[in-house]
């Protein structure tokens, strides 16, 4: 595959934050996984030149969908969920957008860990076959505590013991009242004009449509993820002016374009700004939101916010990835989930109803051509990797 990935990346990522950018670049230089999930862009842009599948059922799409884009997070009734959690890249596309971007990170996966191909072979159908059964079912699922098992049980027992106590503790200086966020490789100070203003303007919408009472007690910039480092992300710490124990810590991230190539025979609907299409996404696929999920606008930006909860976290790619037993579990509970999202937010806004997606399903000469293009493309990824640590070491990124 001849392209020029340097450029891509480059050119892609211009517009981020250039202070930040560098941080990106280091965490996608680590591993090929954490590059993956950096160049979400540069896949699409590889699968758009010479598109390998046949046709599938028009569904709306994660878009970003890899292994650790689930977590547990505390939903908007206050149980706590595992479930996809990221759709800032979701659009109407085909159906195969999803599957062929999860199977691929499975296999990145697998190279790094070190199974044989025999296992990777089983690991992989597995998760296809789950998937088709779920699909064939016809029945959306959602995981929750009681509904847990194998490694996601065990990640929702550990974050159930969490509290917002324990958050606030771990991420302010803990201070009753007029507390500030503790600056760390994950916050970075911004301005006192900058912070004066988010602050002034979050607060009156808070207060608007939440809770009444509430000041933004202070406000940094946000380092999480990979792929959306140097995006303009803050995190607001909120107190009650009345009784300022009572505390909060939102998430503010602005909502920027997909990174996928519009499919030219889908009509994607009329959203009024970025930050609308990715909530509207994720209300269609998730079966409870997270708390606090909404637009806001600064500046004349659109921002998703969302709360920052004791509750999140996700399984990493970790010794717990040597026990085969529980790796099946999980792969098997990730194929449910996703096949889930695709039900869920089936026949809705154009995109193909629940009975199109079990008959695609039941024809699985789909199958084996994704298991044969996914592999080879995570080993494409490993190449290009070695190629951008190498061009980031000589310095090609630097300002």
């Amino acid at each position: 595959m001849s392209r020029d990935i340097l450029s891509i990346i480059k050119q892609f990522n211009a517009t981020r934050d250039q202070q930040v950018l560098p941080r990106k670049y280091e965490a996608m230089a680590e591993d090929p996984f954490r590059f993956f999930r950096g160049t979400c862009h540069l896949f699409y842009y590889d699968l758009a030149q010479q598109y390998p599948f046949d046709a599938s059922p028009a569904s709306w799409i994660c878009g970003d969908l890899h292994l650790e884009n689930f977590g547990s997070y505390k939903g908007s009734n206050k149980l706590v969920y595992f479930d996809m959690n990221d759709f800032d890249e979701g659009i109407l596309a085909p159906l195969l957008y999803d599957l062929s971007r999860l199977l691929t990170s499975l296999n990145i996966a697998i190279a790094e860990i070190g199974y044989s191909r025999k296992e990777k072979k089983k690991l992989t159908q597995q998760l296809l076959q789950q998937y088709r059964f779920a699909l064939v079912k016809n029945k959306a699922f959602n995981i929750e505590k009681e509904t847990s098992a194998g490694l996601i049980k065990k990640l929702i027992n550990k974050v159930s013991e969490r509290t917002r106590t324990d958050l606030l503790r771990e991420r302010t200086n803990n201070r009753s009242s007029n507390a500030k966020l503790i600056v760390d490789d994950k916050l970075i100070k911004i301005s006192k004009d900058e912070r004066k203003a988010l602050a002034a303007s979050f607060a009156k919408w808070f207060n608007k449509g939440f809770h009444a009472g509430f000041k933004v007690a202070d406000a940094g910039f946000r380092i999480a993820g990979t792929g959306s480092i140097g995006v303009k992300r803050y995190v607001c710490l909120l107190e009650n002016e009345v009784d300022p124990r009572q505390k909060r810590l939102i998430d503010v991230k602005m909502a920027m374009p997909s990174s996928i190539p519009l499919p030219s025979h889908i009509q994607q609907p009329g959203w009024k700004n970025e930050a609308e299409r990715i909530i509207e996404v994720q209300e269609m696929m998730q079966h409870v939101t997270p708390a606090y999920l909404s637009t806001f606008k600064h500046h004349n930006e659109w921002y998703v916010v969302r709360a920052i909860q004791p509750t999140a976290d996700k399984i990493s790619l970790d010794d717990s990835w040597h026990q085969p037993n529980r790796v099946t579990q999980y792969l098997a509970d990730l194929a449910m989930l996703t096949a889930s999202t695709h039900l869920r937010s089936s026949g809705r806004r154009g995109s193909a109803t629940a009975d199109e997606l079990k008959a695609f399903a039941e024809a699985t000469a789909w199958e084996n051509q994704l298991i044969k293009w996914a592999d080879d493309y995570a080993q494409q990824v490993v190449k290009d990797h070695a190629q951008f640590k190498k061009a980031w070491k000589e310095g090609y990124f630097r300002n």
